[in-house]
């Protein structure tokens, strides 16, 4: 019925005068070639006058997630191919799984046959653009595919011919694909009332209230960026720039004045805002909405922070160190509590390394505080931009954090870029501060509070982790890079760093059999 009805309001007058031969293997209709002319004149209605009618069902990337609640006991089947780094849903860099370590795919012969192909696979329809030249960032660890070449009917692109050969082949020249996606109607159920522009405002949802459909507000108590990165999702928008828990300077419309949705609290993969966890019907907003109200503003790129973590690993050693020279570093917190009751002649025992952190996006990381608000730290005679921008921590093997020491804040500036690419930032001088796309940052191992105070650590195996942004602090394209641990054991006078990765760079399976967790969610907002 549902066919008929579709054909008895496209009823046409005129008709393409040629037949159409598809393959099937076509990104779009336009590829596909001309049949015999049908020889149709005048205003020949065809026959019945009934033109072609396709019915369409969204991919399983739309699929509504089920709950087994048998998390243990069932694991849904790894993916082979992924997307990364993407502002839209159905848009990124195309990763792939090769002996449970995912890699990227080199932008040789990269054409838009190959895209439809991942796009397909991943549940959505054929490819709009197939993008080279790292245009949706760059990747991290091996390029696993180059050269690749498609016929179209691939159910995976691994079924695809390439060359395993990947020499010559750089992270600047990673591939990536635009998506055509399902017309969801994602859009209609939210909207942004009173910004500026249409990147930003009050975020106004439409539920349903004594029995009709009308806008409402959400509450912002515990909004932040996750939650503001799926509502720019959803409506198209791209990235979070920032999340507002205070809207007084945005009008809105007074109709949507009343809270409808609170309690939201979402990981950032959602599809769209009422697939986060909230309180649904029982609304409980402490702050009572008003001026409160949730907002967002998007933009359409984000930087993407890396940490080198083969710098670490090369970098380790201890360092016995008096407490007469730690005064600047137990004033900022850097060493364990056992500290504050140290005989100033006693040494403290520090775990040193060298952190090396990448901008991989597609737009400058920078600290979210303005240039007025930042911190004189005397010890250091440096301002520090942001409090809160990496933590170190040594873990046992469980996950419990047993080491105290940690650096405080941050000074964030361009250490070294890749060739071509300026220096922005410099702490010195009140410089402005943070980190250029295609530069990094290098804290070395001897500076002050670059370490872990393990001096009331005993001997034995650990997890040495670092999280960057762990507070969300800064949107960027991609978290689950955010994380790197090793696997570290101490015999009470030596230490080994071995094995370590960055988050999200293995397996499913492979990172299960890592203690711990692998994402950043460890922080708490």
């Amino acid at each position: 019925m549902r066919i008929l009805r579709l054909l008895a309001k496209r009823r046409k007058k005129n008709y393409w005068g040629f037949s159409v031969n598809c393959t099937g293997n076509e990104a779009n209709l336009a590829d596909c070639k001309l049949g015999r002319e049908i020889g149709l004149k005048g205003n020949s209605t065809c026959g019945q006058g009934m033109p072609v009618v396709v019915s369409c069902v969204p991919g399983r990337a739309f699929a509504p997630s089920v709950s087994t609640g048998f998390r243990k006991a069932y694991r849904v089947e790894q993916p082979l191919v992924r997307l990364r780094g993407g502002a839209m849903i159905g848009e990124g860099r195309v990763e792939v799984l090769k002996n449970g370590e995912w890699g990227t795919v080199c932008d040789d012969n990269w054409n838009i046959r190959a895209a439809t192909v991942v796009c397909r696979e991943l549940g959505f329809g054929s490819a709009k653009e197939a993008l080279v030249g790292a245009r949706l960032g760059q990747g991290i660890g091996l390029v696993h595919m180059n050269e690749v070449e498609c016929s179209g009917f691939e159910k995976s692109l691994t079924e695809c011919y390439f060359n395993r050969d990947a020499l010559g082949c750089s992270h600047e020249e990673d591939a990536a694909v635009r998506c055509n996606v399902p017309a969801m109607g994602f859009h209609t159920r939210l909207r942004l009332s009173g910004g500026r522009n249409p990147y930003e405002g009050r975020v106004e949802v439409l539920a349903e209230k004594n029995g009709t459909l009308a806008w409402g507000t959400v509450c912002s108590d515990n909004w932040g960026t996750m939650e503001a990165m799926v509502v720019c999702r959803q409506l198209g928008l791209g990235f979070a720039s920032h999340a507002f828990q205070e809207t007084w300077y945005w009008g809105g419309e007074s109709s949507a004045d009343t809270v409808v949705m609170s309690g939201v609290r979402c990981s950032g993969t959602e599809l769209t805002l009422d697939q986060c966890l909230h309180h649904g019907k029982h609304i409980q907003c402490a702050k009572g909405g008003g001026r409160f109200s949730a907002g967002v503003s998007c933009t359409q790129t984000a930087p993407d922070l890396v940490l080198n973590a083969q710098v670490v690993e090369q970098t380790t050693y201890l360092e016995d160190r008096p407490m007469y020279v730690l005064q600047c570093a137990q004033e900022e917190n850097c060493l364990s509590s056992s500290a504050d009751k140290a005989d100033p002649t006693s040494y403290r025992r520090l775990l040193r390394f060298s952190s090396q952190i990448h901008n991989n996006g597609q737009s400058d990381f920078r600290p979210r505080a303005a240039h007025h608000s930042w911190i004189w730290h005397e010890c250091h005679r440096h301002y520090h931009s942001m409090e809160v921008f990496t933590h170190y921590d040594l873990l046992s093997l469980n996950g419990t954090k047993v080491a105290e020491g940690h650096k405080a804040s941050f000074c964030l500036e361009d250490s070294h870029c890749d060739e071509g690419i300026q220096k922005r930032y410099e702490c010195a001088n009140f410089g402005a501060q943070g980190i250029t796309v295609g530069c990094w940052d290098t804290y070395r191992h001897d500076i002050d509070c670059q370490w872990i105070d393990i001096t009331d650590i005993k001997p034995g195996d650990y997890i040495f982790q670092v999280v960057i942004n762990p507070n969300y602090e800064v949107a960027e394209s991609d978290y689950t890079n955010n994380v790197m641990k090793c696997r570290s054991r101490y015999d009470g006078q030596r230490i080994w760093m071995y094995n370590c990765r960055i988050g999200g760079s293995r397996s499913s399976e492979t990172e299960d059999m890592f203690p711990g967790l692998l994402t950043n969610q460890l922080s708490h907002r």
